[in-house]
């Protein structure tokens, strides 16, 4: 698992292999049951997660109903990363949709990295840039594509997905009622 983390890492930035194995001994392993909320809306982020298996949902809950907002799976970061960096609550939850496993490191642990050695600044600095660069996909998907340009795409970007999580989750994401989801599902072409 830590040799995915390793990866992922110098992937977003080239870190020194001693900066690196230091940084990889602060991680640990953390396992999460199906349907298992790993943080509460109202609760503050203290670790950063590295998801190594299974798939977790990031969700809004508003008048009792739920609004997805992303998926996470191997491999790479997760966690409520506005709660995480600001040590305030979140406004949301994160939870398991399947059996899962992560590493992970508290945020005193990352931000002692952050704060002793520039390489882990700019480990941060790219990671939420690429992060952003998300969320304003995200946006732009939902405030701007028909609900089968969204079908589309997430078959282009996610399709392992279709197979291993509810529809009605992925039709959550997608803004689209469950019913046109399963419409689109058997009709579009991809």
């Amino acid at each position: 698992m830590k040799d995915e983390l390793k990866t992922y890492l110098n992937k977003i930035h080239k870190i020194p292999d001693n900066l690196l194995n230091e940084f990889h001994n602060a991680w640990y392993h953390k396992a999460g049951a199906r349907k298992e909320i790993i943080t509460h809306k109202d609760s503050v982020e203290r670790y950063l997660y590295f998801t190594t298996k299974g798939i977790q949902k990031a969700y809004y809950i508003k008048d009792g109903k739920e609004f997805n907002v992303a998926f996470t799976y191997p491999f790479a970061f997760t966690c409520i990363p506005e709660s995480f960096l600001t040590q305030k609550p979140s406004r949301y939850s994160f939870e398991c949709l399947t059996e899962s496993e992560f590493l992970r490191i508290s945020y005193a642990d990352f931000i002692g990295f952050v704060e002793k050695h520039h390489e882990f600044e700019s480990l941060l600095r790219k990671t939420l840039i690429g992060t952003l660069g998300g969320v304003v996909n995200r946006y732009h998907r939902i405030l701007t594509l028909s609900i089968e340009e969204r079908f589309k795409d997430f078959m282009k970007n996610s399709p392992q997905l279709i197979n291993q999580i509810p529809h009605k989750e992925i039709a959550n994401y997608l803004k689209i009622d469950p019913t046109n989801f399963s419409k689109l599902l058997n009709t579009v072409r991809i």
